[in-house]
């Protein structure tokens, strides 16, 4: 195996895929990434932890044929080091050991045979492939995939559950605590409605290789349990979650009896400085609603007390009510409009943050019962 590359392109493509290599377990060779020859000018390098996978391709000058597995951290921490210059690979086949090499650089890196690496289904051109566009489907998983459920559970709700339908994208994610939901019209150049439950991890592995690889439009295929996502020269397969989500849509209310209008940017940063009174092990801040105003109170035994008061829109009868302020903030930094409306039933009822004149955001929140 030889091949020259570019240092840019290959380290682009080594941070794509080296994130789900797994450091730890069983298997020494799920810490590697696979690298091998597709043709006499491209490679392809892969990696996965047996839940996820993901292949991405480039170009190269391929002077003969072949494969090995590499240290994903150590062979980082090389290239990343290199100058900007073309890199040299050349295979020794008996020992497995890659010499790497630029300008008056060299390094010899131990592998793995190719051989031992779990078989990876490649993912073949479908005419059912859903083509979406990129940026309503980001905004998306950025509205929903921070409130679901710890993925170390691997229960249903470590998931969004998502609906991909002709013309919008659905998706909503809960752990329990919290609910967040996001409607965002789209472009589903096929009309192929799909409806599935995708893991979080899943969801923010596709954010940070649209970072490096970006987009108008992405492609997505279900095939039974797993997802394909394929993004330019980029493919990501996952397993599904499997089983009933949760019917989100009875826990939203229908009408809510009291609303406060607040500024977003406002909110936040009340917040903020009130949570450095915050006491840690319950993680509350109380809010008081009067007439045009609302009133933040944190205390801490060991510590002191902290208080804010804003103004905003409120003309009901005084509300007070207590969330975990990190809850709030999070929603709060995940709506993009200025005006945030606050609909509240009581101070234990469920309590809905959207933006004002926009329902297809919500974020849905229990209030803590306070003694």
């Amino acid at each position: 195996m030889k091949f020259t590359i570019e240092k840019e392109l290959l380290l682009n493509k080594i941070r794509i895929v080296e994130k789900i290599t797994a450091q730890k377990g069983s298997q020494p060779i799920l810490a590697n990434i696979l690298i091998e020859t597709i043709s006499s000018n491209e490679i392809k390098v892969s990696s996965t932890d047996m839940e996820m996978t993901i292949e991405s391709k480039t170009v190269a000058a391929v002077e003969e044929e072949g494969k090995i597995t590499l240290p994903a951290k150590k062979l980082s921490e090389i290239i990343s080091k290199m100058p900007d210059k073309p890199i040299r690979f050349e295979l020794d086949e008996e020992k497995y050991i890659m010499n790497i090499s630029c300008s008056n650089i060299k390094f010899e890196l131990l592998g793995i045979s190719a051989a031992e690496f779990p078989q990876i289904k490649s993912f073949e051109n479908d005419e059912n492939l859903i083509v979406i566009e990129t940026n309503p489907f980001v905004r998306a998983i950025k509205g929903t995939a921070y409130a679901a459920a710890n993925y170390e559970n691997r229960n249903i709700i470590s998931g969004v559950f998502t609906m991909l339908g002709e013309n919008n994208i659905e998706m909503a994610a809960t752990d329990g605590n919290r609910l967040t939901r996001v409607i965002q019209n789209i472009e589903n150049k096929n009309n192929n409605p799909q409806k599935m439950v995708i893991p979080s991890r899943t969801l923010q592995e596709i954010l940070r290789i649209l970072s490096v690889e970006n987009d108008e439009f992405i492609k997505i295929y279900k095939e039974n349990s797993k997802i394909y996502v394929i993004i330019k020269e980029t493919v990501l397969s996952s397993r599904l979650l499997e089983g009933e989500y949760p019917p989100y849509q009875q826990l939203i209310p229908k009408t809510c009896e009291k609303t406060a209008v607040v500024k977003r940017e406002e909110m936040i940063n009340s917040i903020e400085r009130i949570a450095t009174m915050v006491n840690e092990r319950t993680n509350f801040i109380k809010f008081v609603f009067t007439q045009d105003s609302m009133d933040m109170f944190a205390d801490t035994p060991e510590s002191g007390k902290g208080q804010e008061q804003i103004n905003v829109e409120y003309n009901s009868e005084e509300q007070t009510i207590a969330f975990n302020y990190r809850y709030v903030l999070e929603a709060l930094k995940n709506i993009e409009e200025e005006e945030i409306e606050i609909k509240m039933n009581g101070s234990l009822s469920a309590t809905i943050f959207e933006p004002k004149n926009n329902e297809n955001y919500l974020s849905l929140i229990m209030p803590i019962q306070i003694r």
